[in-house]
């Protein structure tokens, strides 16, 4: 993959080759989270301390959230984390008002979360696999939640459900020897998302709540370094949504229909052709509706939707985002009831949120914010029916929150 290609992922992706490797990280994990719309959902979760003896966190905790001065948003601080280190993440939240994440303890230890509404508080449930570093991703309506984690030994990345009983299943396909990456959850327990062969390129997989695992391809992938086929997002129908890579680099948006598996690809009218440059599928709703994001030709990025028709409603862009190259919209990551969330960059490459109202129509108004406090806000991934925004944020030391945006 060129330069150009990598600056731009960089840019979009949230690529890890921007960020410091602290002693904890595992530099084969790190690369082949570089290629993905994973990557920027991931960038940053390294500590970049150095990592002393592990320890298990105590179980089952209940803390209530201090609340911020402006009473709109509530701040989300895991009890184990450590507020001198990395602090904690929030990506993702469900109907039922349950929180997802992960954060660090004070020797350094990467631990995923589900965090449970008590009241006025929350109970948090630490997930670690087997003493390794693990972090934390997205959660679906029944309160199953997906992850990953580092092989120690190794430095192979491999992929985790908590089903709501509290079973952990390990998913980590032997067609993958470079790790195992699952991308979305459907509420009927089917996961999406990817492996790495031996070249490095990406390879689509379906696993079905039993555990049955079904490898696909999209016809326009590549076969380098970081090219092929990277799902994102999977519907109650099994319809799924994602990135190919083709062998020039350049990104197509696909739809992969459940029934007979047969692939739609789709391009932004306005999407760059060029290496590095392209259209961006993620998430894919129960109605057909998808978001996500382009490159153009002057590697500026855009928010799109496109609806179950096939229409393309482009540009989804916040009026203070940056439009100089490797600026602009990292995401339009998650549809609901007509309203969407994601981040920007503005012209001096700060992070924000934000959300479009009525965001189906001509008349959709977009929403920027922070949370308050914030130097920047990330990770603005996840919304419910209540309209309550999550997301992460850094403070003016540089530890990270998590935060509840509320209506």
């Amino acid at each position: 993959m060129s330069n150009t290609t990598k600056s731009i992922l960089t840019l979009l992706l949230g690529s890890a080759l921007a960020l410091p490797i602290g002693a904890d990280a595992r530099p084969q994990s790190f690369h082949h989270a570089r290629g993905s719309t994973l990557a920027l959902r991931l960038a940053d979760r390294f500590s970049e301390v150095t990592v002393p003896a592990r320890h298990q966190p105590r179980r089952g905790k209940t803390a209530h959230q201090r609340p911020l001065l402006d009473t709109s948003s509530t701040i989300i601080d895991e009890p184990d984390a450590d507020p001198t280190l990395y602090g904690t993440r929030v990506r993702g939240t469900n109907d039922t008002g349950q929180l997802s994440g992960q954060y660090v303890d004070s020797s350094g230890a990467f631990h995923a979360f589900i965090a449970t509404p008590n009241g006025n508080s929350f109970t948090y449930t630490p997930i670690t696999v087997k003493r390794n570093d693990t972090f934390g991703f997205l959660l679906n309506e029944k309160g199953a939640m997906f992850g990953s984690y580092d092989e120690k030994h190794s430095g192979i990345e491999n992929s985790w459900i908590r089903q709501p009983n509290g079973k952990l299943e390990i998913v980590a396909l032997p067609e993958g020897p470079g790790g195992t990456i699952i991308q979305g959850l459907n509420n009927k327990g089917v996961a999406t998302g990817n492996y790495f062969d031996a070249n490095g390129a990406f390879r689509g997989f379906l696993r079905d709540k039993q555990g049955h695992v079904t490898d696909f391809d999209d016809p326009l992938a590549g076969s380098g370094e970081n090219q092929g086929t990277n799902p994102i997002g999977i519907n109650d129908s099994g319809e799924i949504s994602g990135i190919v890579f083709d062998s020039n680099d350049v990104a197509h948006g696909f739809i992969r229909h459940a029934g007979d598996g047969s692939f739609v690809e789709y391009d932004v009218p306005d999407a760059g052709s060029a290496p590095g440059q392209g259209t961006l599928g993620l998430e894919i709703e129960n109605d057909g509706w998808i978001t996500g994001a382009y490159v153009d030709a002057n590697n500026v990025s855009h928010g799109f939707l496109r609806d179950p028709d096939g229409n393309i409603l482009a540009p989804i862009d916040p009026p203070d985002m940056g439009t100089n190259p490797f600026q602009g919209v990292v995401g339009v990551e998650h549809l609901e009831k007509g309203w969407a969330v994601g981040e920007y960059i503005d012209q001096d490459d700060v992070l924000h949120g934000f959300l479009c109202k009525k965001c189906e129509t001509a008349e959709r108004k977009i929403v920027e914010f922070d949370a308050p406090g914030a130097v920047d806000t990330f990770n603005v991934l996840s919304s419910n029916r209540q309209h309550q925004i999550v997301g992460s944020f850094h403070d003016e030391n540089g530890i990270r929150h998590g935060f509840i945006r509320n209506p």
